[in-house]
C-alpha cells in the first residue's frame, strides 16, 4: 500500500512538472476583447501578446467594425478604427497567477452619420440641433494598466485589465443640415453628450476597464 502510495504521488509530481513546463515553454497569446463588443461603440478587437523575457511581454491589439447600419446610398455610416500598442511587466515571474504593470498606447478613428442629433458648437459654444450630419472622433492618449490573468485550462484564460491614464479626445461635424440654434436648455453636460455632442479638442482623464479572452501556444 505505502508503495503504491509513493509511485502515486511520484507520478503526480513527475506529470505536474511535465504540465508545468509545458505552460511555461507557451510564450504567446492571442487575445479577443469581450468588453469591445459592448461599449458605445462597438469593435471586434483581437490582439497578439508575446512574452520577450523572463519579466518583459509586448503586444498589440487592432480593432475594426463598419456598416451597423447603412444610408440611402448602401454606404455604411458606421466605422470604427482602433489600435493598442503595449507593453507588459510580470510583477510575479514565478507564480502561476500572473499580475502586469503594462503602458499603453491607443488610437481610436470613429466616423457616423447622425440625423436628429444635437451638437455644441466649437466656435461659440452654442447648442443646435439638425436634421442630418457627418460625425468624425479621433481618440489618441495612453494608459497605465493592471493586469490580471485567471488559467480556466493551461491554454485558455481570461485577462482583466483596469487603467487610468490621459486622452485627447478630437469631435467634428461636417455636412449639417439645416442647422438650427437648440430651445433646450441642459443642467448637465456629461456621458454621451460629451462622447458625442461636444465638438473640438478635449484633454481629460481616462478610465480604462476591458476582460478578454485569450489563448496561450
Amino acid at each position: 500500500m505505502k508503495k503504491s502510495l509513493l509511485l502515486l504521488l511520484v507520478l503526480i509530481t513527475l506529470y505536474t512538472a511535465h504540465a508545468q513546463k509545458n505552460l511555461q515553454d507557451r510564450k504567446s497569446f492571442v487575445t479577443l476583447s469581450l468588453g469591445s463588443m459592448v461599449s458605445f461603440a462597438p469593435r471586434f478587437n483581437a490582439g497578439y501578446i508575446h512574452q520577450v523575457s523572463d519579466r518583459w511581454w509586448a503586444g498589440t491589439a487592432l480593432g475594426y467594425n463598419a456598416g451597423l447600419y447603412e444610408n440611402d446610398y448602401g454606404t455604411p455610416q458606421y466605422r470604427l478604427f482602433e489600435a493598442r500598442p503595449e507593453l507588459y511587466f510580470d510583477l510575479r515571474p514565478d507564480t502561476r497567477l500572473k499580475h502586469l504593470a503594462s503602458f499603453e498606447l491607443f488610437y481610436i478613428n470613429h466616423t457616423d452619420h447622425f440625423k436628429n442629433g444635437e451638437y455644441t458648437a466649437k466656435a461659440d459654444g452654442v447648442e443646435y440641433e439638425y436634421d442630418s450630419a457627418d460625425y468624425k472622433r479621433v481618440k489618441t492618449g495612453f494608459n497605465i494598466n493592471y493586469n490580471l490573468i485567471y488559467y480556466i485550462t493551461p491554454q485558455l484564460v481570461l485577462w482583466q485589465k483596469i487603467g487610468l491614464g490621459l486622452r485627447n479626445r478630437k469631435v467634428t461635424y461636417t455636412n449639417i443640415v439645416n442647422k438650427t440654434e437648440s430651445d433646450q436648455w441642459n443642467l448637465f453636460d456629461f456621458g454621451d453628450r460629451q462622447f458625442i455632442q461636444k465638438e473640438g479638442p478635449d484633454w481629460n482623464a481616462n478610465f480604462n476597464l476591458d476582460l478578454s479572452l485569450a489563448y496561450r501556444f
